[in-house]
């Protein structure tokens, strides 16, 4: 009894945790680092030249949670979330050792081009339409006490979509009351690592005059930038079987979620090479909502919707609006014993 007390603790202290990191940073206007004013993924227009004239290569900003560029970070970091996608529990009893294998695939919506105006604090376009899918392996390995460790980590697509990624997304869950057909259980998870890619200089924009309105931000070659996607989070979920269709389990999970983004911008520009670094911070609320369905007692199949409400304030004359993301996720897993 008192070890299940423990565990309810754990449970109910890591949503605490999380809870208390989305008040923190609440995403209101924030604050930006030292060295300027911090407008932009490369600097402030000047009246003097293009963009990136009179402007340190080499800032450091700190940027509210609601800017266009937090935006940007907060939106990719969440289409990584480990949360949802939870195989059904194959019998009554969690086994000890036993080690499942899944693949996991995500619908990545297309931008449209206020969407991708992040840059120069909404002044600026950026290449984000990189990959049109999400997908990564993802293995759990059953730990004593009915806890489950998860480890999912991306694969790179660096040759088909001009990305790498170099992800890697860690969580535990556990059941915490099981009766008759309800099942409710709890997991915690983060991801650390980074997606490196040409976003704010690609090579569709070095055919135009650097300045001009093809290449506002004056690219005179391709940019390597790195986008770092950390993340910490606890969700609660919910399923019930269906007694007369025992092969179909419907869920919903509700989860929060504290993101540490930061861009490291590397592009070569008329005026030098750009390595501005921008980072922000702040919590997340998101939901998911889905079924399973039973192949057999090894394999399942699990879809689900996710969606999780962004905040962002794309001009200064502009309110605060939310421009969430909202996708399907869908796993195949596969448990050996």
């Amino acid at each position: 009894m008192y070890r299940s007390q423990f565990i309810c603790m754990v449970a109910a202290l890591s949503g605490l945790l999380a809870g208390s990191a989305i008040a923190q940073y609440p995403g209101g206007g924030g604050t930006t680092g030292s060295g300027g004013t911090g407008t932009g993924t490369m600097g402030s227009p000047t009246s003097g030249g293009g963009p990136t004239s009179q402007y340190n290569f080499h800032s450091n900003y700190h940027l509210g949670f609601d800017r266009p560029e937090s935006w940007g970070m907060k939106y990719f970091a969440s289409t990584s979330l480990l949360s949802g996608l939870q195989p059904p529990e194959i019998g009554e009893e969690h086994r000890l050792g036993s080690i499942s294998v899944g693949f996991e695939v995500g619908w990545l919506p297309q931008l449209d081009a206020g969407q991708r105006q992040i840059g120069f604090n909404g002044m600026a376009p950026e290449d984000l339409n990189k990959a049109p899918i999400f997908a990564r392996p993802v293995v759990r390995i059953g730990l004593p006490d009915k806890f489950t460790a998860i480890v999912a980590a991306p694969l790179p697509f660096a040759g088909v979509f001009g990305v790498r990624s170099r992800l890697l997304a860690f969580g535990l869950e556990r059941p915490l009351y099981q009766h008759g057909q309800w099942m409710v259980s709890w997991r915690g998870y983060g991801q650390v690592g980074s997606v490196k890619g040409a976003f704010t200089c690609p090579s569709s924009v070095l055919a135009f005059e650097p300045g001009s309105a093809g290449n506002p931000t004056e690219c005179v070659g391709k940019s390597q930038d790195v986008a770092t996607l950390r993340y910490a989070g606890s969700e609660f979920q919910v399923a019930y079987r269906l007694r007369s269709m025992p092969k179909w389990i419907p869920h919903v999970a509700v989860g929060g979620n504290f993101i540490d983004g930061a861009f490291q911008v590397h592009a070569p520009v008329e005026d030098g090479l750009d390595e501005t670094r921008l980072w922000t911070r702040g919590g997340t609320f998101s939901g998911t909502a889905g079924v399973s369905y039973l192949f057999s007692k090894h394999a399942s199949f699990t879809v689900d919707a996710f969606y999780s409400p962004l905040w962002v304030q794309r001009s200064a004359t502009m309110p605060r609006t939310n421009d969430g993301l909202f996708n399907v996720r869908a796993l195949i897993n596969y448990t050996f014993r």
